[in-house]
């Protein structure tokens, strides 16, 4: 049974979607005015590795990701830049795919577009005004948070008594309350727009979420997934308008969230000078190292983007490349059982991953597997079948973290070396054994280790 820790309530509970054996997940994606950052790549790779996980356990996913393509934002991104919101969103879409692509991040099942959903959009508008629950004003159409009793659920932020349902003076839109939020915004001059019952304009920021999860996936959603910043107001503004739009009880069963990314103990801001993009990461760090840093992190923990870590997970990556190799290099036979290993580390691991996607402590039974490996190689007690198996293991827990490679590469040795390896054949053919055995020996000095085999000497670095 796999256990989820539900924002909603702040408590675990065990996982039963609404279907047997489908998940439907629903992820908040970018608004795609500019390249992604690395706090957008820690919570997409997060997602990927739970949507993999639940995968591996047998359900079908169905993932759904948006693309907010227009947004206050976009819209003063492109008249910055002299262009449209649609040639703007076009080409951070492309650059968006390009970078999660390289960090391995499997494609979502769709991704809808905001400009592409507006008369959804507006259909679901429409029913919120005729329920009571939006009003039009002479800027757009609001949602009036004070009709929805249970509005602060998933955040705990109630709404203030004091100013519900009156007018702020200060606040510069025209709604009864400060707290009440845009659901259609009317167009400006030189801003894009669309038709509708309440004239020209778009789409608030909120809508989007809940009538493209709704339609693509229907009612409730399993999986609610996003960064901790979005509960509030974001998410919260999505249950209000879907729960009193559509009728359902909850929106969401779960809703899970990533923690944030700090960069050397510091909140990322441009004005830090510590913004890092993913294509200024990737310039930077092999791609493989960061979805492994990100691999080992609890999705909900605060995860510190610094230096020292990224060369810790370099480093650990690389020991693990090369226990990979070192199992291809096992040539022995004979009798070795490491089923029992791998069982215990399987179950381990699985433990680990049911208790809301608990990374730290799976990857722990990886390490505990790969010492008692290394302990049989270091003993000549591993043979080719058993390592053959490891492997196998391995390639399985790959399909969740995709991290591993299992490129078999040939070590190269120095022309010399070879020179004496062929010799000492030659000279174990001639059975003159003493001075074969002193090659041995002059090999080993240099880390290379000579195995006799039926076949012919095989060679292998020393670990």
């Amino acid at each position: 049974m796999i256990y989820v820790h539900n924002t909603m309530g702040d408590k675990k509970e065990p996982f039963k979607p609404e279907k047997k054996g489908i998940v439907r997940m629903y992820v908040c994606g970018p608004t795609v005015y500019g390249p992604a950052h690395i706090g957008h790549a820690r919570t997409y790779i997060a997602f990927d590795i739970i949507r993999r996980y639940l995968e591996w356990k047998g359900y079908n996913v169905k993932l759904v990701i948006n693309i907010t393509d227009v947004h206050d934002d976009m819209i003063a991104r492109a008249n910055e830049l002299n262009t449209t919101i649609f040639e703007l969103a076009d080409k951070f879409i492309k650059k968006f795919f390009a970078d999660m692509k390289a960090l391995k991040v499997k494609e979502a099942s769709v991704y809808p577009r905001v400009t592409q959903e507006i008369e959804p959009i507006i259909e679901t508008i429409k029913i919120l005004e005729e329920k009571g629950y939006a009003y039009e004003t002479k800027d757009g159409v609001y949602y009036d948070i004070s009709k929805f009793p249970e509005y602060g659920k998933l955040s705990g932020i109630k709404p203030s008594k004091s100013i519900t349902g009156t007018r702020v003076e200060t606040d510069r839109y025209d709604k009864r309350s400060v707290q009440d939020f845009a659901l259609w915004k009317k167009a400006k001059p030189n801003e894009p727009f669309w038709e509708s019952p309440w004239g020209e304009g778009r789409p608030g920021w909120h809508i989007e979420c809940s009538v493209m999860s709704s339609k693509y996936l229907g009612l409730p959603i399993d999986i609610h997934g996003g960064a901790v910043d979005l509960i509030f107001p974001h998410h919260e503004n999505e249950i209000a308008q879907s729960e009193a739009a559509y009728d359902v009880k909850p929106f969401v069963k779960y809703w899970l969230h990533t923690g944030f990314l700090v960069i050397e103990g510091q909140k990322m801001s441009k004005s830090l000078g510590n913004f890092i993009t993913v294509p200024e990461l990737l310039e930077k760090y092999d791609a493989r190292v960061f979805r492994f840093f990100i691999a080992t992190k609890h999705y909900r923990s605060r995860v510190d983007f610094a230096k020292d870590a990224m060369v810790h997970a370099t480093n650990t990556l690389k020991r693990l490349d090369d226990f990979i190799q070192r199992l291809y290099e096992v040539e022995a036979s004979g009798p070795c059982n490491v089923d029992a290993i791998i069982s215990k580390a399987k179950k381990e691991f699985e433990q680990a991953m049911d208790d809301d996607f608990n990374a730290p402590l799976a990857w722990r039974a990886i390490f505990n597997l790969e010492t008692e490996a290394n302990r049989l190689m270091a003993a000549n007690k591993l043979t080719k079948d058993a390592s053959a198996k490891i492997i196998d293991f391995l390639k399985d827990i790959n399909r969740i973290f995709d991290v591993f490679s299992f490129e078999r590469k040939q070590a190269q040795l120095a022309e010399e070396d070879m020179r004496l390896i062929k010799l000492r054949e030659k000279l174990r053919k001639e059975k003159r054994f003493a001075e074969a055995d002193k090659i041995r020996e002059q090999l080993k000095k240099k880390g290379i280790i000579l195995i006799d085999t039926p076949e012919g000497t095989k060679w292998r670095l020393a670990q």
